[in-house]
């Protein structure tokens, strides 16, 4: 059996006053990546797990069309950054509060 793939590397996490966190690609991934032209949630179920497939991005720097990210934590989900799959280059912004993809608790 394979092991935990760790993407960490590609994202921030920042944790808010009411104890849920948010999850969103960092400049690392943005550099990495290039500009993301697709987002698709891997999952809508409500509980994420570390390591699991999380979110499936398309971009030009990728080797193949598509890359699968996988969840740097586990976690309740509260809710899914949706606009993203209709406005993806929202999630190419340095700006947290538009480039989040999930909140979680």
């Amino acid at each position: 059996m394979a092991g935990k793939i760790d993407d960490s590397r590609y994202f921030w996490k920042a944790r808010s006053e009411d104890g849920h966190f948010k999850i969103g690609l960092n400049d690392d991934a943005r550099v990495e990546f290039g500009e993301i032209s697709s987002v698709t949630f891997s999952t809508n179920k409500k509980e994420i797990y570390d390591g699991q497939d999380f979110i499936t991005i398309e971009s030009p720097n990728t080797v193949s069309d598509t890359t699968v990210l996988h969840s740097p934590e586990s976690g309740e989900v509260v809710k899914y950054h949706t606009e993203l799959l209709y406005h993806p280059h929202l999630i190419n912004s340095s700006d947290r509060a538009k480039n989040w993809i999930v909140e979680v608790y």
